[in-house]
């Protein structure tokens, strides 16, 4: 049996409207070498399950499904899947995001160019629910703004918030250190593994997927995902702080910055990030503030508004 060069891993949960895009636009790739698909169902009660049992019988041979008896939560269904993976390169796809042509190739390609590299998103067509695209994922290419297109573990330490869309991403399974994880967390502390011991990650400027960007008006709903997000780095940061050490100040320039930001958008968790910063021990390079100023400026949702506005001129 011949092992696949590519997996690609996909997780959904009561998906049934998006699931089929999302699928058949990884099915229709064209790329120069053999990939499998593996499908993470989380207990689905809208009808998901029966779109993946179809086409199952649509593509024989061609999905491999899991379809969980109980509900895993987001990072249990994240590991089930990427836990079978076997291709030597490894992409991740959300149920409700979709590839756009040419995304394997371009991917492949330059991991096969750049052979230190550990990780490589591409950016993302962002489709919102009145129907307008805008290319994002950061709205403004990382190379422009920083002017360089190499991030080590000691930039991903300051630059929370930047590593690109989870379903824009392709890593290398030798670099994957977590096959399991005890407590809700974020794909940015995955990412950090991944160039935890060397090697970098990296951007591909042009969109080659669409993310379906869902506007959260209401003020609790925000609160609520920064809660989440929040629990998630107040868990993750004491443990880098143990293990790496020598990004003390980088963590202490993410952890400055998150309270600057909780403050400013009364998001909760603000006094557990002061007594987080306190705890590096370190002060924050004047650099390192910058460089996350620019990025957080150049993301704010204005800057989304107006690309909106001009619109994505690709097909999609």
């Amino acid at each position: 049996m011949n092992v696949p060069k590519i997996s690609i891993c996909v997780v959904t949960y009561n998906q049934v409207n998006y699931i089929r895009k999302c699928l058949e636009s990884l099915l229709n790739q064209k790329v120069d070498c053999d990939f499998e698909l593996i499908v993470g169902d989380d207990c689905s009660s809208d009808g998901t399950r029966d779109v993946l049992f179809a086409m199952e019988k649509e593509y024989p041979g061609k999905l491999k499904l899991v379809m969980h008896t109980t509900n895993q939560g987001p990072i249990g269904n994240y590991f089930s899947v990427h836990n079978l993976a076997q291709g030597e390169f490894v992409c991740h796809l959300d149920g409700d995001d979709y590839a756009l042509p040419g995304k394997l190739q371009a991917q492949i390609d330059f991991m096969r160019q750049h052979p230190d590299c550990r990780i490589v998103w591409h950016r993302m067509v962002i489709l919102n629910e009145q129907g307008q695209t805008a290319v994002g994922m950061p709205v403004c290419p990382l190379d422009q703004l920083l002017g360089k297109n190499k991030f080590y573990l000691a930039d991903l330490a300051v630059l929370y918030g930047t590593t690109g869309c989870h379903s824009g991403s392709m890593y290398r399974r030798s670099a994957k250190k977590m096959s399991a994880y005890p407590f809700p967390t974020i794909d940015y502390y995955i990412t950090m593994t991944f160039v935890s011991d060397g090697g970098y990650a990296a951007y591909i400027n042009e969109p080659y997927g669409v993310y379906r960007f869902f506007k959260q008006d209401k003020t609790l709903t925000r609160q609520k995902g920064g809660m989440y997000v929040g629990l998630a780095q107040l868990d993750l940061i004491p443990q880098l702080l143990k293990t790496h050490p020598e990004i003390r100040r980088q963590l202490a320039a993410q952890t400055l910055f998150e309270l600057f930001t909780r403050c400013y958008l009364r998001y909760p968790l603000k006094w557990r990030f002061l007594k987080l910063f306190l705890s590096c021990r370190a002060l924050p390079r004047l650099s390192d503030l910058r460089n996350i100023w620019k990025v957080f400026n150049a993301s704010r949702y204005q800057n989304l508004a107006a690309a909106f506005k001009a619109g994505y001129q690709g097909k999609i």
